[in-house]
């Protein structure tokens, strides 16, 4: 199955998830009538009938929200594996359901993790005013590690609609990213910066200083983006759990003047080391590209520098970033440590980055 396929919604690096279709039945069917992948709830596997029935719903949710539960395709065999997507809650129509549903020889190796992490973060960038929920079995020790590694707190626990007298089931909320207007930035908020900024720092990051850099630079560097903030020229986005406490931020610098007005420039990206691993960077990002859309609407194009030996350059492609320059050597962090200095671009619109080549060469 090809990537450029209209059907497909979200790629990952084994599956892509697309729109489902009428003829999706026989494998929804076989998916959902295995009692193999109903082990810690048996009651609520469906008859063949109630599937034909919940298929005809997931193609309604395409039809009108052009979002839903997808089929889940083997991007090595084209075949389907699974189901899952976000469905708007029936209760609430600013709430997503996280759902997922994989073969039960397809179990065990990740896929539900990598599947989930890719959907919460599309979520934060095309669905920004939505707030990602997900349910699950108490029980389930592996789908409750699933929603942790996607991103999601748990916040208690609630009864399925359909299933009152059933098992209460742990309930999960997604983080979310917002925009710190200058007048909401107090002596609080300015010190939780600073403490995470200081705790990336200190955990390697690549946040402008080595690690253990004194306090007080933390401060000064952290003063001046705040500046920028004030002044109109850089936009600060806010990560915050359920609780409202801030685990990342990170800033959008966009009034370079010309001939750089349709641009845009990432900086200071940060999350909470104490939550590596929980897709925190990868929600964030999506998070400041939905802001950069909806607060910055003559921006066009968006680029960041980053110094290379961390992965960075995989976290951004598959945000769907492009590397655009590299300088090798370009970074000196010590008389022995040399880094690349590599600057990366991608489209607001998502769209692909295409070089207009020389303009006096085209004309010749």
């Amino acid at each position: 199955m090809s990537d450029a396929d209209s059907e497909v919604w979200v790629t990952c690096d084994r599956v892509v998830l697309r729109r489902p279709r009428p003829d999706d039945l026989d494998a929804y069917v076989r998916l959902h009538t295995d009692p193999r992948t109903y082990a810690h709830s048996p009651a609520s596997m469906p008859t063949p009938e109630r599937c034909g029935q919940r298929l005809a719903d997931d193609l309604s949710d395409w039809e009108q929200h052009n979002l839903g539960y997808a089929a889940v395709i083997d991007r090595a065999a084209g075949e389907v594996i699974g189901w899952a997507g976000l469905r708007h809650k029936d209760s609430d129509a600013s709430a997503l359901n996280l759902y997922y549903r994989l073969a039960h020889d397809r179990l065990g190796v990740g896929l539900g993790r990598e599947i989930s992490r890719a959907v919460v973060a599309w979520a934060a960038e095309h669905r920004p005013k939505a707030l990602v929920t997900a349910m699950v079995d108490t029980v389930n020790e592996a789908s409750l590690r699933t929603a942790a590694a996607a991103g999601l707190t748990q916040v208690g626990t609630r009864l399925l609609k359909d299933e009152p007298d059933g098992e209460p089931m742990a309930y999960f909320e997604a983080p979310t990213v917002g925009v710190a207007k200058p007048e909401t930035i107090d002596s609080p908020l300015r010190d939780a910066l600073l403490g995470l900024w200081v705790d990336v720092n200190d955990a390697g990051g690549s946040v402008g200083f080595l690690p253990e850099a004194p306090r007080d630079q933390v401060a000064t560097a952290l003063e001046t983006h705040l500046d920028d903030v004030r002044a109109d020229r850089s936009l600060l986005c806010l990560l915050r759990g359920p609780g409202g406490k801030l685990r990342g931020f990170g800033f959008w610098e966009h009034s370079r003047g010309f001939p750089y007005t349709h641009v845009a420039g990432l900086k200071r990206l940060m999350v909470d080391p104490a939550a590596h691993g929980r897709n925190l960077g990868r929600i964030l990002l999506g998070g400041m590209v939905a802001i950069a859309r909806q607060d910055l609407p003559w921006v066009e194009l968006l680029r960041l520098d980053y110094r290379d030996g961390l992965g960075l350059g995989d976290f951004y492609a598959r945000a769907g970033w492009a590397e655009v320059g590299r300088v090798p050597r370009g970074l000196r962090l010590s008389a022995t440590d040399y880094r690349d200095d590599v600057a990366m671009a991608r489209r607001v619109d998502g769209g692909p980055l295409r070089p207009k080549g020389n303009i006096a060469r085209e004309r010749a």
